[in-house]
This record gives structure tokens, sequence and C-alpha cells, in this order.
């Protein structure tokens, strides 16, 4: 063999690469790297299962790297193919099959929803006519009915708040009563003069009432 003993191995023999400089780079020149070269991406002239495969992921919406996980493309390689118009027109016509098959399914499971409601109302409406059934039960079904229905027990807040209004008038009337009654007794009981009294308040006297009593009858003293 004439080779020499250093070319011997794995690959092609290494070259001698040379380089020359032409002359030096300008402010010019490094503004002309920011222009347009007229390089554009190569259509795509036949429609393979894979470009299929990600048009169909990407009109379902898949991300990027999970398309790219799951056909092995780059995410910068599917990009480019996102700006080919026969790429563009294949997503388009998958974007529509999706749309329909969620349109359809939406329609069926409505359709689903729907019987099955009808369906438990024919069962609970069987069980409230059956004579053998509970009337426990048929009222615990006939109030569940109403309820989901929109005519289910009001709440009982606005109830219980008059009646704590009312427990506090009647707190105040009776110790209202109970000044009075111990006002009076003094007052009759023959002191030399009328009780003080504010400015502009007169006082007025009665017998001796006690009206604390829940019969409504009057005891005087």
């Amino acid at each position: 063999m004439n080779q020499p003993l250093d070319h011997i191995g794995l690959g092609r023999p290494a070259k001698v690469v040379r380089a020359e400089i032409v002359r030096d780079l300008t402010v010019a020149d490094l503004e002309r790297l920011g222009e347009d070269r007229g390089v554009k991406t190569p259509t795509i002239k036949r429609l393979t299962f894979m470009h299929h495969s990600i048009a169909r992921l990407i009109a379902e919406g898949q991300a990027g790297y999970a398309i790219a996980m799951a056909t092995g493309y780059s995410e910068s390689r599917i990009s480019i193919l996102k700006s080919d118009p026969a790429f563009q027109e294949l997503v388009a016509q998958y974007s529509k099959e999706v749309e329909d098959l969620r349109t359809d399914f939406y329609a069926a499971t409505q359709a689903k929803m729907t019987a099955i409601g009808i369906d438990g109302l024919e069962e609970l409406h069987e069980a409230v006519l059956d004579p053998e059934t509970p009337v426990r039960e048929k009222a615990e079904i006939t109030k569940m009915v109403l309820d989901r229905s929109g005519f289910g027990p009001t709440s009982k807040s606005q109830n219980l708040n008059m009646n704590l209004d009312l427990a506090e008038q009647l707190a105040a009337g009776r110790q209202r009563a109970d000044q009075l009654s111990a006002a009076v007794p003094a007052a009759v009981a023959g002191r030399s003069g009328p009780p003080s009294s504010s400015p502009g308040q007169a006082l007025i006297l009665e017998p001796q009432v006690d009206f604390r009593r829940s019969d409504g009858e009057r005891s005087d003293g």
C-alpha cells in the first residue's frame, strides 16, 4: 500500500483547507447581513404520510414540542412547514374535520344526556305511582324533583331575622315595663313633690300596673 500510515482508519483522509483574505470587512458589509438575500424555503413537492400526521396534530391544537416528540421532526422544521402554502392548505382541511368531529361529539353528548334525563324521570314517575312504594320515599322523590326544577323550599333566613327582631322588641318592652312598675309605686307612696324631670318633659302618673303579665290582665298594686 502506497497510502501513508497516518491516513489509515475510518472515514476519508483529512484535506488541507486553505483560506485567503480578499479584503477587510467594513461597516457597510455588516449592515448588509440584515438584508433579505432572497433565500426561500423549498416548497413541498409531495405530501407524505408524515406531513399528514403533523398537519393533523397542528389542527388538533397540539404544542410544537409535543408534535416534535411524536413525529421526530424538530420544532424549527415544523415551523418551516407551517409557512408552506401546500401544508397550510392541508392543515386547514384537517381543522375543518376536527371542528366537525367536535360538533358531532357535542351533539351526541347532548342527545345522550337528554335521553338519560328522560329515562330517569320515567323511572321516578313509575316509583311514585307504584302503590308499594313507601310514602316517605315518594315524598323524598317529589322533594328532589321539585328542588331540581326550581320549586325547592325557600330559605328560612328571612323568617329567622324577623323572629330575632320580634324578640328584641319584646325584650325592650319588658325593660320599659319594669322601669314604669318601679317608678309608679314610689310616686304614689306620698312623695312631697313629683319626681324631677328634665325640662320640656311631662311626667304622667298612673296606678301601678304589671306589664309583665303574659295573660294580658292588669294587676293594680
